[in-house]
């Protein structure tokens, strides 16, 4: 790598807003705020919603009811 041309890569603190704090390298300026990292993420934790939407199959034998032979 060439000399005085690539920015510093230095310790920074990482923020959650959850109130998690890590140290990581990075070239960011200052300490870095996330809105959520992996001790709160829903996908993370547990706590996500799936939601089924259903398909259009679903959708038009709830209307109108399944067809019997």
């Amino acid at each position: 790598m060439k000399a005085d041309i690539h920015p510093s890569y230095e310790a920074t603190t990482v923020s959650c807003t959850c109130g998690n704090t890590f140290t990581t390298r990075s070239t960011a300026k200052g300490d870095i705020r996330a809105e959520v990292c992996a001790a709160c993420h829903p996908f993370y934790t547990g706590k996500q919603k799936i939601l089924d939407t259903g398909g259009r199959v679903a959708r038009f034998e709830q209307r109108f009811g399944k067809r019997s032979k």
